[in-house]
């Protein structure tokens, strides 16, 4: 949406107002269509590329508050500039902002410092890494507040050692203080005022176009600006797809190109894997070829592809580069309905916990018994991801829970038990001992998803629970976590696109609904 566009369609005179504080002199003398017009006057103001980059500095790294610091950067970068056109409803704004913090914290649980240097614990990296995660540490001590002086330290240390912003919250997240202390996610008020914030230093408008529906956008000519000072050349949607290309996705070449720009990499890694690496460390621009230094795709090869999406073959190496990225950087959004056989197996939820043979395999649902056990886990995942919207955690090894979430600063695990028989908890509580012993963050709730439990299940639980003060151990049937799930993502719940709380079943033995109150 260009600039004049935007300012034609913003929402409410209180948003005009705050939008027309970054540069029209007494804008709350003027009348709504004084207002537009001036906007439209001092439009130069807005888009001049130093007043760009000082307010965004403001928003970014300058702010008093680090709340607001964090907020500007997921809300205007991370989520924002990532759209095609710049804009969003901000409810669903919202909704990605929340989300998006919440993969930083699930991705910091999954990995290892070690995980971000490739494995090699003698390499540079892996030292550069360390040292930063000292110092981040340290800048974290003052009574629970990084300071703006931190912040700069922080972000002068990570440009010298060449550690991308998006290590940074993973560390951060991984000492419990990312996207704000003990893991804790922004709430929508506190989303709201990064968004005022942000209208009053002129970088985002809140319009309202053909219907009653409020949006957050970018204007173009603001949000190119921006792009180049991040230093981002297409959206990563797109970035992704530009990486389908087979001749990018050879081995040779992307090693060759994750060595130029000093990027650690595997020995033994994958094709996904150094794919991976590349969208999350390499700017686009550098990910197909160069003359200078020669890497990458030759002439005639980046000449063929050019020709495959019909743009100009001609001009210098670096030209043809900027063209391809465009083209992709211009695509629409894929809209691909992807199947889900998770989804499947969840609708026999209740019959995959019983092992109801008979029936499932009359429904073609398993063929064999020995499946029953990991589509009753694949339709626990599906449960969690889809309808209460908490991605599982990757896990390493073998010994290890059917499921691991993230739970603020802790975990919550669960393990799924199908039987034909109520569940035992004192067959099983030495293996879920194990499971919370080896965890290397708290496990306050650990789930015991069956088709029901003995009598004695529930006082096995409590004198477990009398010996570990800080462990719930909460049997619940996979009736009751089933209607739970969709009694939550259910069209009459509004927040049902937000996470459910977790924090909710901290509650030993059985479950029991009635003591959750009101959670819609």
């Amino acid at each position: 949406m260009k600039f004049e566009d935007a300012v034609a369609t913003i929402s409410t005179l209180t948003d005009l107002r705050r939008i027309a504080g970054a540069h029209v002199i007494d804008h709350r003398q003027l009348t709504e269509d004084e207002l537009r017009n001036a906007l439209v006057k001092v439009k130069p103001q807005y888009l001049h590329e130093e007043t760009v980059r000082s307010n965004l500095e403001k928003a970014l790294y300058k702010n008093p508050r680090n709340d607001l610091r964090v907020l500007s950067y997921v809300l205007l970068i991370d989520v924002l500039l990532d759209q095609y056109d710049f804009l969003l409803p901000s409810s669903l704004a919202e909704e990605r902002v929340i989300s998006f913090e919440q993969s930083i914290v699930n991705r910091s649980n999954e990995i290892e410092l070690l995980d971000l240097a490739a494995g090699n614990r003698d390499a540079d990296r892996y030292r550069d890494l360390d040292l930063y995660y000292f110092v981040l540490r340290v800048s974290w001590e003052n009574e629970d507040v990084k300071s703006v002086d931190d912040v700069n330290l922080l972000r002068k240390l990570r440009a010298r050692l060449n550690i991308a912003e998006s290590d940074h919250r993973l560390l951060e997240a991984k000492l419990g203080k990312y996207p704000k202390p003990s893991n804790l996610p922004h709430t929508r008020t506190e989303i709201g005022e990064a968004r005022r914030l942000l209208q009053s230093l002129g970088l985002l408008f809140s319009v309202r176009q053909d219907s009653d529906i409020d949006l957050d956008v970018i204007p173009e000519e603001i949000a190119v600006t921006v792009r180049r000072m991040i230093g981002i050349g297409v959206r990563s949607e797109c970035y992704a797809q530009l990486m389908e290309y087979r001749p990018l996705r050879r081995k040779t070449h992307l090693i060759d190109v994750l060595t130029q720009v000093k990027v650690e990499f595997g020995r033994y890694d994958t094709i996904d894997t150094l794919v991976e690496r590349v969208l999350r460390y390499v700017p686009a621009s550098q990910a197909i070829a160069s003359n200078s230094p020669r890497y990458g795709l030759n002439s005639d090869q980046l000449s063929a592809w050019c020709r495959q999406l019909n743009i100009s073959p001609s001009g210098p190496m670096e030209e043809r580069v900027a063209r391809v990225i465009e083209h992709f950087d211009q695509l629409r959004p894929r809209l691909v309905a992807e199947s889900d056989e998770r989804e499947s197996w969840y609708g026999f939820f209740e019959e995959l916990a019983s092992r109801d043979h008979e029936l499932l395999r009359a429904q073609h649902v398993i063929d064999k018994d020995l499946e029953i056990e990991a589509k009753f886990e694949d339709a626990t995942s599906y449960l969690f991801e889809e309808l209460l919207n908490h991605t599982p955690l990757q896990q390493r090894g073998t010994a290890r829970p059917d499921g691991l979430l993230s739970l603020q600063m802790n975990y919550l695990m669960w393990d799924n038990k199908s039987k034909e028989s109520p569940v035992n908890l004192k067959d099983h509580v030495a293996q879920f001992d194990g499971y919370m012993n080896q965890a290397d963050k708290p496990v306050p709730v650990f789930l015991v998803i069956g088709p029901g439990f003995t009598d004695d299940s529930e006082a096995e639980a409590i004198r477990y629970h009398a010996q570990h003060f800080d462990r719930n151990l909460v049997l619940i049937t996979a009736k009751e976590l089933k209607s739970l799930a969709e009694e939550w993502s259910s069209t009459a719940n509004r927040q049902r696109d937000t996470g459910f709380n977790l924090g909710l079943l901290a509650a030993t033995g059985r479950f029991n609904r009635g003591r959750l109150g009101k959670i819609t």
